[in-house]
Protein backbone atom coordinates (compact mmCIF):
# COMPACT_ATOMS: atom_id res chain seq x y z
CA UNK A 1 0.00 0.00 0.00
CA UNK A 2 1.48 3.30 -1.08
CA UNK A 3 -0.24 6.26 0.55
CA UNK A 4 0.70 9.86 -0.10
CA UNK A 5 1.07 11.21 3.44
CA UNK A 6 1.28 14.85 2.39
CA UNK A 7 -1.86 14.69 0.25
CA UNK A 8 -3.84 12.95 2.97
CA UNK A 9 -2.65 15.39 5.63
CA UNK A 10 -3.57 18.32 3.37
CA UNK A 11 -6.99 16.73 2.73
CA UNK A 12 -7.63 16.51 6.49
CA UNK A 13 -6.60 20.13 7.04
CA UNK A 14 -8.82 21.26 4.17
CA UNK A 15 -11.75 19.27 5.51
CA UNK A 16 -11.25 20.86 8.94
CA UNK A 17 -11.72 24.32 7.45
CA UNK A 18 -14.66 23.27 5.29
CA UNK A 19 -16.33 21.52 8.22
CA UNK A 20 -16.08 24.67 10.32
CA UNK A 21 -17.45 26.89 7.55
CA UNK A 22 -20.01 24.68 5.78
CA UNK A 23 -20.56 21.61 7.92
CA UNK A 24 -19.93 17.96 7.13
CA UNK A 25 -21.62 18.22 3.71
CA UNK A 26 -19.32 21.02 2.52
CA UNK A 27 -16.83 18.83 0.62
CA UNK A 28 -18.24 15.38 -0.09
CA UNK A 29 -15.50 14.41 -2.56
CA UNK A 30 -12.62 14.89 -0.12
CA UNK A 31 -14.69 13.25 2.62
CA UNK A 32 -15.10 10.14 0.46
CA UNK A 33 -11.40 10.16 -0.45
CA UNK A 34 -10.54 10.33 3.25
CA UNK A 35 -12.93 7.42 3.90
CA UNK A 36 -11.16 5.38 1.23
CA UNK A 37 -7.76 6.11 2.76
CA UNK A 38 -9.09 5.32 6.24
CA UNK A 39 -10.37 1.95 5.06
CA UNK A 40 -7.00 1.22 3.44
CA UNK A 41 -5.33 1.96 6.77
CA UNK A 42 -7.70 -0.28 8.70
CA UNK A 43 -9.54 2.44 10.61
CA UNK A 44 -12.72 1.26 12.35
CA UNK A 45 -15.25 0.61 9.59
CA UNK A 46 -18.21 1.70 11.73
CA UNK A 47 -16.68 5.16 12.23
CA UNK A 48 -15.92 5.50 8.53
CA UNK A 49 -19.42 4.44 7.52
CA UNK A 50 -21.05 6.90 9.95
CA UNK A 51 -18.80 9.68 8.66
CA UNK A 52 -20.00 9.26 5.06
CA UNK A 53 -23.62 8.21 5.68
CA UNK A 54 -25.86 11.14 4.69
CA UNK A 55 -28.74 9.65 6.70
CA UNK A 56 -26.84 9.94 9.98
CA UNK A 57 -27.28 13.07 12.13
CA UNK A 58 -24.72 15.78 11.37
CA UNK A 59 -23.34 15.75 14.91
CA UNK A 60 -22.66 12.00 14.68
CA UNK A 61 -20.94 12.44 11.32
CA UNK A 62 -18.76 15.25 12.66
CA UNK A 63 -17.73 13.20 15.71
CA UNK A 64 -16.95 10.22 13.48
CA UNK A 65 -14.91 12.48 11.17
CA UNK A 66 -12.86 13.76 14.10
CA UNK A 67 -12.05 10.23 15.27
CA UNK A 68 -11.28 9.01 11.75
CA UNK A 69 -9.01 11.99 11.03
CA UNK A 70 -7.03 11.42 14.24
CA UNK A 71 -6.63 7.71 13.53
CA UNK A 72 -5.58 8.29 9.92
CA UNK A 73 -3.01 10.89 10.96
CA UNK A 74 -1.62 8.59 13.65
CA UNK A 75 -1.33 5.62 11.30
CA UNK A 76 0.35 7.72 8.62
CA UNK A 77 2.82 8.99 11.22
CA UNK A 78 3.57 5.41 12.31
CA UNK A 79 4.06 4.26 8.72
CA UNK A 80 6.37 7.14 7.74
CA UNK A 81 10.07 6.37 7.61
CA UNK A 82 12.01 7.89 10.50
CA UNK A 83 13.87 10.37 8.25
CA UNK A 84 10.55 11.78 6.96
CA UNK A 85 8.84 12.28 10.29
CA UNK A 86 8.37 15.81 11.50
CA UNK A 87 9.94 16.83 14.76
CA UNK A 88 7.43 16.84 17.58
CA UNK A 89 7.53 19.35 20.42
CA UNK A 90 8.77 17.91 23.69
CA UNK A 91 5.97 19.17 25.90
Amino acid sequence: MNLDTHTTTARIKSLDFVLEADGITGDPVNLLLLAHTARDLGVNELLVSIMVDEDEPEVARIRAYARVAVQVAARLREAAPVEHRELQPAC
